[in-house]
């Protein structure tokens, strides 16, 4: 099938980059996040003079640490399985189950960014800000949010059609599944 290689080789040449670079990110973002939290500890512990900002800032980047991480822990296999089961399984029976696991985090990546949009429409429209002394625009902490959710989504879909087996051979149980760990 032309298209299908085609489509595999457009996401595989677009999903790595667009992961990389989110998970760059977010390794920012968690280095930032330490030497803010150390900032202020040093500051509250040795001056008595805490920042009004770390909490918040640095529960910012957590949740950008986190969203930034899902597409490229989706495009490796890296999310939660349990080996114990699925090593038990045939490897037919494993790639079944692991096209199905990209298909409900294709769904579910939908309906996140979905909802976060709402979200950060909402913020924008409404210019909400944050209620601490530092008033940061609401709309920033959701972008790493929707833009982690959309390549989480892309590395669902890079993941779901990527199981290289000629037609048929699922059905029979077969596949040119080079490579195959229980990760495709």
């Amino acid at each position: 099938m032309p298209v299908l290689s085609a489509l595999r080789s457009v996401l595989k040449r677009t999903t790595a980059p667009a992961t990389l670079g989110l998970a760059g990110a977010g390794v920012a973002a968690l280095v930032a996040m330490m030497v803010i939290v150390t900032f202020d500890v040093v500051l509250r512990y040795f001056f008595n003079d805490p920042t009004v900002w770390a909490g918040e800032v640095a529960s910012f980047l957590t949740i950008s640490v986190v969203f930034l991480g899902l597409g490229q822990n989706m495009r490796q296999g890296d999310h939660i399985r349990i080996d114990v089961i699925t090593n038990l399984l045939s490897r037919r029976m494993r790639l079944v189950l692991d096209v199905l696991a990209h298909a409900i985090a294709i769904v579910f990546s939908v309906v996140l960014f979905m909802g976060c949009w709402v979200r950060f429409d909402n913020f924008w429209v409404r210019r909400t800000v944050s209620d601490s002394p530092i008033m940061i625009p609401l709309w920033i902490p959701m972008l790493p949010v929707l833009v982690g959710a959309a390549v989480f989504c892309l590395a669902a879909v890079s993941g779901f059609v990527g199981p290289d087996f000629e037609a048929g051979a699922l059905a029979a149980g077969l596949g040119s599944t080079a490579g195959f760990d229980g990760v495709v």
